[in-house]
């Protein structure tokens, strides 16, 4: 901004070169230490020094120094302070207090429907630790994430935010799965400081309830449960949006608002924080124009304060989550300029708050809300930039208030084309799609939640105890009520939301982001409308789109802890072989993994799912799978096939030894069962598949134990070596007998387990016969999700999603998690 400089540098160069110091230390594959920044500092400095105009360079220097040493002191912070391995799977007595909202889940059985067993998730942070007395490793203020298993309603019902307890805990470090396209659930314990996850685990101690809460905590638990109390039916939505509590919200609800683009209206984000800010403003500028007249307060002032004061409230309100505390440092700085009343450039306000949200979080830009709220404002700051208003709006005689309706809804069509427009891309990378009817029902549902729902909601959460506010609670969830009926006949009428992958190369994703970039320039800038032709590619996706990581065969064995879930791929078919597990707490494989991988990898409609047997860690994630992700073919053993064929599945068959099926140039041969009569759901019930493509041998083999092993060996004989095998039951002592070892004579082979489960798969003398037959031997423990490619010949390259991640992932002491 014109007057702030330093020398003769701007203060928004200073800033950007602060914050790119910040992310390019956080995007390092490792932490360098303090002694390689200081070196590499002083030669800098030393450059510099050497350099005539040095007073210019100097202060960008000494910027990108503070963010780089700010930056690498935070995250080295963040790595030391999580549970040590050793102390990994410990069982401790703490003494803590809740501080989140507890989120009821109830647990889906394999093929849908509830099951009985219900869990509690929350938050919880350390006031001292009773058991071990010498537990030096948790100390007082430590954030822990846990689950309450099979908790009885007593429990459920005291179990409150802000209340106080001691609870027996198993404690797990802070980790998740690794894979292409997935939730970082690492990263995002990271960036939240959680020290620990784990569960409650009643045995020789027992949870006591010591105390109920005050506070924050506390308030958000009693207006949630009032609002559940007064609006049944909305009652999760509209704690949503005020408390930011969106673990009540249905499937339905979720599917509805990400199939039509309006996800963002529930997530507490700019959107919400800007129109609390700007409701607050306005009724700060009222009061203050009628207090003025008699005490000569400043109006702007007045408003100001209000507006700053209602949004830091809204925030702590809503639980201050990540996306929360950016939109405040934006609005913040957007309220200090206005009241400041200096012009301020657009782009020194955004790089200052820029600048705050990594001060306060370095590792933010990891979470796609931080780049979806950047580009947004961005994407207006540089569509409104040089564009006028509607002349013609203005020249209508005698209906000034129509020519500023029309000015206002120009505007608004104008905003929501630019916001539509530079978050494509980020759609598809991180989402995997985008919703064409989603910038047209975000008209009219974004003013109609700022104006008809979010006012009166907060109104009547502020006088809740009062009759009025219980009236503006029911109005606000009969607005919400109409507001999602609008929404669900906008999808049935306009096209809803479209899977399509992102770009397939670099070349054609900068293509595409120079296209966004020239159609946000100014009118009348010349070569605008050339973005279209840049877009044009992307955005066609029947235009060839050469990548050579998509030719030939491709097998990903997919990191889902102690389960199994394998990817098999060409050009033209995509087969799943077992959906993963689902977890106590409702978590599922299929819905969380193995669909977003097939989604951020383009894959529109899924071929065929094989579920080789009916334990829940193969077929848990087969409903959340199917929910996203609908197949074409469903293979399954035995009578497991007739059950799912009687749930109307399409195109329900079973496995059974000797026959042969074909899709495209793969071929399926079904080794395993031979009786189309076993229940399906045994170990030894597994289907077993020979896959071959152009010479590859591919074996899946499920959790077969030794008896089948020995079957397979005689009904085989002769049987050549296969290149890739998923081993038979985790590496289970149980399975991978030496004779079953010398038939298949594998050139790699890949163990699909948990990190330290307590099954402790895979056993060592499993392993150490593999080794002695030279094969090579992977973990998706250690690896993360593992890729196999083949394209000439028969030698593949291979891809280990954890050695490509950031460097949480190969920190000293997490880099080696299973020794072979």
């Amino acid at each position: 901004m014109a007057g702030f400089r330093a020398g003769h540098v701007s203060l928004t160069a200073i800033l950007w070169a602060y914050s790119l110091a910040i992310i390019t230390i956080g995007t390092l594959p490792r932490m360098p230490t303090f002694q390689t920044l200081l070196l590499t500092a002083a030669a800098l400095l030393a450059s510099v020094l050497l350099l005539p105009a040095r007073s210019r360079l100097l202060p960008l220097l000494l910027a990108a120094l503070a963010g780089g040493s700010w930056s690498l002191w935070h995250n080295q912070q963040g790595i030391s302070q999580r549970l040590p391995l050793s102390a990994h799977g410990a069982d401790f007595l703490l003494e803590v207090e809740v501080v989140s909202l507890p989120e009821l889940r109830r647990l889906d059985n394999v093929f849908g429907g509830t099951g009985a067993s219900d869990s509690l998730r929350f938050s919880a942070r350390v006031i001292t630790a009773i058991q071990p007395v010498d537990s030096g490793q948790i100390t007082a203020g430590r954030l822990l994430d846990l689950t309450w298993y099979r908790i009885d309603d007593d429990m459920r019902k005291q179990l409150r935010a802000g209340s106080r307890w001691i609870l027996p805990v198993r404690l797990k470090r802070p980790r998740g799965s690794v894979n292409p396209h997935g939730f970082d659930y690492e990263g995002w314990l990271l960036r939240r400081g959680v020290f620990a996850t784990g569960y409650v685990r009643p045995g020789d101690w027992q949870p006591r309830w010591l105390a109920q809460g005050q506070g924050l905590a506390a308030l958000r638990h009693r207006l949630r449960d009032r609002l559940l109390a007064l609006a049944p039916d909305r009652g999760a939505l509209l704690s949503a949006l005020l408390l930011g509590d969106r673990g009540g919200l249905s499937e339905g609800e979720r599917l509805l608002l990400r199939q039509t683009g309006t996800s963002h209206l529930l997530a507490i984000s700019g959107l919400h924080v800007g129109l609390v800010a700007g409701l607050f403003l306005l009724l700060g500028r009222l009061c203050g124009r009628t207090i003025g007249l008699y005490s000569g307060v400043t109006p702007r002032l007045l408003a100001v304060v209000v507006a700053l004061v209602a949004s830091l409230a809204y925030t702590l309100l809503a639980g201050a989550p990540l996306s929360a505390q950016r939109a405040l440092v934006m609005t913040w700085v957007l309220l200090i300029a206005w009241q400041w009343r200096r012009r301020i450039h657009a782009g020194f306000a955004f790089s200052l708050s820029l600048a705050l949200v990594l001060t306060l979080q370095p590792l933010a830009f990891f979470g796609a809300g931080f780049w979806l709220s950047f580009i947004a404002v961005g994407a207006l700051l540089l569509g409104f930039s040089g564009r006028q208003r509607l002349g013609w709006a203005s020249d209508v005689r005698g209906a000034s208030w129509v020519g500023h309706s029309l000015q206002s809804m120009s505007g608004l069509f104008r905003g929501q084309w630019f916001i539509a427009l530079a978050l494509f891309l980020p759609s598809l990378l991180y989402f995997s799609g985008a919703s064409p009817a989603g910038v047209l029902l975000n008209l009219v549902a974004i003013p109609w939640l700022g104006c008809l729902v979010l006012p009166p909601l907060l109104f009547g959460a502020l006088m809740i105890a009062t009759p009025i506010g219980v009236g503006m609670i029911d109005f606000a969830a009969w607005q919400l009520n109409l507001m999602m009926r609008f929404l669900e006949v906008g999808q049935s009428v306009l096209p809803s939301w479209q899977t399509l992958g992102a770009p397939s190369s670099w070349l054609l994703l900068a293509s595409a982001g120079v296209g966004v970039v020239l159609l946000l320039l100014p009118a009348g800038l010349p070569g605008r409308r050339l973005g279209w032709l840049f877009l044009l590619p992307p955005l066609l996706p029947f235009l060839p789109q050469a990548n050579p990581e998509e030719a030939g065969f491709r097998v990903t064995a997919l990191d889902v802890g102690q389960g199994l879930a394998v990817v098999l791929r060409t050009p033209q078919q995509t087969l799943v072989y077992d959906a993963g597990p689902v977890s106590g707490s409702g978590w599922s494989a299929g819905s969380q993994i193995v669909a977003p991988y097939l989604l951020g990898e383009g894959v529109a409609e899924l071929d065929v799912v094989v579920i080789s047997h009916g334990d829940s860690d193969h077929a848990g994630g087969f409903a959340g799978l199917m929910a996203a992700e609908p197949p074409a073919r469903v293979i399954a053993p035995g009578l497991l096939a007739d059950r799912l064929g009687r749930g109307s599945l399409p195109g329900v068959s079973s496995c059974r030894s000797g026959r042969r099926e074909t899709f495209d140039d793969v071929e399926l041969l079904w080794l395993w069962p031979e009786d189309e009569q076993v229940s399906g759901e045994e170990n030894d019930h597994s289907c077993v598949a020979l896959v071959q493509w152009q010479g590859v041998r591919v074996l899946l083999t499920g959790d077969i134990s030794r008896r089948v092993e020995r079957q397979l060996v005689r009904r085989y004989p002769g049987f050549a070596p296969v290149d890739l095998l998923i081993v038979p039951h985790h590496g289970s002592r149980s399975s991978s007998s030496a004779e079953f070892i010398r038939w298949a004579q594998p050139a790699n082979v890949v163990f699909s387990a948990g990190f330290r489960h307590h099954f402790g798969h895979p056993h060592p003398q499993v392993v150490s016969r593999y080794r002695e037959v030279g094969a090579s031997l992977w973990s998706t423990a250690a690896s993360g999700a593992i890729t196999w490619r083949w394209r000439e010949g028969h030698t593949p390259s291979v891809t280990e999603a954890r050695t490509a991640g950031p460097f949480w992932y190969r920190s000293s002491d997490n880099n080696v998690l299973v020794k072979f």
